[in-house]
Parts: C-alpha cells; sequence; structure tokens
C-alpha cells in the first residue's frame, strides 16, 4: 500500500468520521482501513483519531492531516484527468451518481454494453438521492427533476414527456376530470421534494415548479391532494396502480400500460407544464475527462432507445 492509497484511505475515513464506513466505500476490508490510519499515526508519531465507544473523531492534527489529503488527492485526479485529456484516452475510474429511478429506468440495461464496448474505464454507480458531484467520490450526477442556476457544469441530456395519468380502477370507483373545474374533486399527486435544502443553490441546485396544465394559451394550476407527497416516482405509481391517486408519470414507463387501458390518460387534451429533463451535473475539471464525454454520448443514446420503444 503506498503513500497515494493510504492517503486516500485517511481522506474517507475523516470525510465519514467512520473506520467501518469508510470501508464500505472504499470497498475494502475493515482491517486494511484500520491498518491504514495506524499506519500514518506510527509515521507521523501523532494521534489522528479520537475513538470513543459512541464514535470517532478527527483531533486537532487529525483535521490537518485531512485536508492536505484531500487537496493531494484532487491534484492526483486532476494531473490523470488532464493527461488523460491530452492523451485522448476514454479510461480511468468514472464515479457516476444517480437516483434509484435514474438507475432503474435509464442506466441498469445499459451498464453491460458500456462496460463491454470501453474496457479501460472502470464504472462505480452510486444510487441514492440529492447527491453531488464531489472530488474524490462522484465525478457526474444524473439528475431528473427540475434544476435552477448553479456553480456546476450542467448539461441537458433530454426532456421528460410526462403524463397525468389514473388507474382503470380509480376511473372505476371515482370517475376522472372532465374539466378543470372538476380537478378539485379528485385526489392528484403533485411535484415533491423531501429535502427542503434541496433549493439551496449552494448544492444541488433543484426547483420545484407547482403542477400545471396547460391548452394553447391557456394554463391552470392542480389543486393538489395533501395526504400523500413523493420524490420518487416508483412510489407514486404504486399509488396510481392501487387506484388511490392520478399522478403525473414520465410517459416513457408507463406507455405499455397506456396502450393496453391498464392507465387512463387524465384530461388528454391538456399538457404538463414544465415537465421533469434528465441533467448532467459535474465540475469543471471532470468536464475535460474524454471517460465522461463517451459515457454522456453513450447515456443520451440510452434515452433515445427508451423513447424509440415507447413510441
Amino acid at each position: 500500500m503506498d503513500h497515494a492509497d493510504v492517503f486516500a484511505i485517511f481522506a474517507k475515513v475523516g470525510e465519514l468520521e467512520s473506520i467501518s464506513g469508510a470501508a464500505r466505500a472504499l470497498g475494502l476490508p475493515k482491517a486494511n482501513v484500520s491498518r491504514a490510519v495506524s499506519r500514518l499515526e506510527s509515521n507521523y508519531g501523532v494521534q489522528l483519531l479520537d475513538r470513543t465507544k459512541r464514535r470517532l473523531r478527527l483531533t486537532e492534527v487529525g483535521h490537518m492531516l485531512h485536508r492536505h489529503c484531500v487537496r493531494i488527492l484532487d491534484e492526483l485526479h486532476e494531473a490523470d484527468a488532464e493527461i488523460a485529456a491530452h492523451r485522448g484516452l476514454h479510461a480511468g475510474l468514472l464515479r457516476v451518481g444517480c437516483s434509484a429511478d435514474v438507475a432503474r429506468s435509464l442506466i441498469g440495461d445499459g451498464v453491460p454494453e458500456f462496460l463491454e464496448r470501453y474496457p479501460d474505464i472502470d464504472l462505480r454507480l452510486r444510487i441514492g438521492d440529492r447527491l453531488l458531484p464531489e472530488p474524490n467520490s462522484i465525478d457526474v450526477v444524473l439528475h431528473a427533476g427540475w434544476l435552477a442556476n448553479s456553480r456546476l457544469i450542467v448539461r441537458k441530456l433530454a426532456d421528460v414527456p410526462t403524463v397525468l395519468v389514473a388507474s382503470r380502477h380509480y376511473a372505476d370507483r371515482h370517475g376522472v376530470p372532465q374539466g378543470v373545474d372538476d380537478l378539485s374533486n379528485h385526489r392528484v399527486l403533485g411535484n415533491f421534494y423531501l429535502d427542503p435544502v434541496a433549493s439551496d443553490a449552494g448544492r444541488l441546485p433543484a426547483r420545484v415548479p407547482v403542477l400545471e396544465l396547460v391548452r394553447r394559451r391557456e394554463k391552470v394550476t392542480v389543486p393538489i391532494w395533501s395526504r400523500f407527497a413523493s420524490n420518487n416516482q416508483s412510489m407514486m405509481l404504486s399509488l396510481v396502480h392501487a387506484g388511490i391517486a392520478i399522478a403525473p408519470i414520465a410517459a416513457g414507463l408507463i406507455m405499455a400500460e397506456l396502450r393496453s387501458g391498464e392507465l387512463i390518460r387524465v384530461m388528454p387534451d391538456w399538457e404538463i407544464h414544465d415537465p421533469p429533463a434528465i441533467y448532467a451535473l459535474f465540475t469543471e475539471r471532470s468536464a475535460i475527462a474524454p471517460k465522461l464525454k463517451v459515457f454522456l454520448d453513450f447515456a443520451c443514446r440510452l434515452i433515445e432507445r427508451a423513447k424509440a420503444r415507447a413510441a
């Protein structure tokens, strides 16, 4: 284990303030992580961690070394990216973050093909919400939703056509809205983020519009059912399937059910105003890496294939 490996381990330990957490994040045995920290403490003759029964904290000198480790790793990563860009290489470690919805509907099926096509790129896929591109953690985040202005570099990959739908069961029990004035008599789920700090432009620069329908020059705000909200399309769709509510759902996820009649498009002569899109968020440093460019181009091709299947 060389210096760079040890510094990388300690950077992750300091970030998570956990030996076991760092081991899981790095995919290493916990014993290896402990040995790396002990090696640093032995080499420098200092205590880097304050270990208690309940938690682990960095000591004052631990904080100082952690800052240096992060900076060193950033510089190594930047050197690797610049050299790869100079040589035009599609190679190296690419760390991608996305939500479970994006992973399931877009990325998951394409991973085997991507790995086969680019044998020199090692892919790490992290699933979660409110993820951000960060040095030594995530190179690019694929975000489905809405974005405001940001300090990050943003590339819009595609719009996400979205339709208001109900199940046949809901229609049989409650009917469906026949016009704008009838919307308030129905249970309609709206756009929602669980994390209120998501709208902070210094973090994930998300914005969450109210649900509105448009028809030519007309626009109406949809009354939203107050009893349930979720930022997960699969959870919203489960309520639709159960006949409990009407919801705006990405058309690509439900085209087969719309064709079969299992789901019904609600107010089909109206469109959803300001539908979501799929964005790639990354830092200026990551933008120069050829591996990122080929991944984003590949993601765009996957989106086009999904649209073609749904057409």
